[in-house]
């Protein structure tokens, strides 16, 4: 089966048109989307007309799923699927002191999908429902292409070191009642790479985001700095793209190479409801 493939910026993403997910396609085209998300990072699927079963059914032809262990943001019935949405279950908007509105301010801020697991995961993917006129966008930035950037001498202090990653480092500034003690006794603090290798590409990418909580041998005085500054310089626009949402969208990214976060939008005037699938890892990136 043939699909176009569309370039969106000089370091990142690629749209591709002309496959619907909703029909079967045989292995070898999958291989041939595989290759283009490889190498662009970000796939957006746009268009794309189909329900949570199919969602996941695609998903599984990347990897295995893995679980939502969080119940307040799990789609009832279906642990695959993380919900993000400000509309309750009545469907009526939430308010903002909402546990789950306060705990999704945290996708505001650069990350990587689950690398606070030991096994953080390989790709996400988020399918848009409901969506703002306005606002509410998903910045994707390429890692890999930063750490190229990179200069010489930076490369020879960071390679080598590890980063201490924590769930609820990043959510240390938000009221985090959405999860439960036994959900946080899931997921203490790990390690891994600040500079991590992609096992399918082979290249090296920075591994760092909102997640990061510090980096092992160093005081905090020390790492904040050099992990703020490496956020920000692999974030800028040489290095990302910023994707406004339609609904039928599907944007596939590799976890194991970008970092992503959402923007701000009325999140009491305009409804958002999508859907992600996250693929897990393969094996403990140390």
């Amino acid at each position: 089966m043939e699909f176009a493939v569309r370039k969106l910026a000089p370091n990142i993403g690629a749209e591709v048109t002309g496959l619907d997910l909703s029909q079967p396609f045989d292995d070898p085209t999958m291989a041939r989307l595989r290759q283009v998300w490889l190498e662009h990072v970000v796939v957006v699927l746009p268009g794309q007309e189909i329900d949570d079963d199919q969602q996941i059914a695609f998903s599984r032809r990347i990897g295995e799923l893995e679980l939502i262990n969080m119940s307040e943001v799990q789609l009832d019935g279906k642990p695959e699927i993380y919900c993000t949405t400000n509309i309750g279950d009545n469907g009526e908007l939430l308010p903002k002191d909402h546990p789950v509105m306060q705990f999704n301010k945290g996708n505001m801020k650069w990350h990587s999908d689950s690398s606070f697991k030991t096994i953080p995961a390989m790709a996400s993917l988020l399918r848009a429902i409901e969506v703002p006129p306005v606002g509410a966008d998903t910045c994707f930035a390429n890692m890999a292409a930063a750490y190229e950037a990179v200069s010489e001498e930076m490369k020879a202090r960071i390679d080598g070191l590890v980063g201490i990653h924590s769930f609820h480092y990043s959510r240390r500034d938000i009221d985090n009642v959405v999860m439960d003690q036994d959900e946080v006794d899931l997921i203490p603090p790990v390690e891994h790479p600040v500079v991590r290798t992609h096992p399918e590409t082979g290249l090296k990418a920075l591994y760092v985001g909102a997640h990061t909580a510090g980096i092992v041998g160093m005081s905090d005085a020390e790492a904040r700095p050099l992990i703020d500054g490496l956020i920000e310089f692999a974030t800028g626009p040489d290095f990302s793209f910023t994707h406004k949402w339609h609904v039928g969208d599907i944007v596939w990214w590799d976890n194991r190479a970008a970092v992503h976060r959402g923007t701000e939008y009325e999140i009491n005037t305009y409804r958002r409801r999508l859907h992600r699938t996250t693929v897990a890892g393969f094996c403990p990136v140390v």
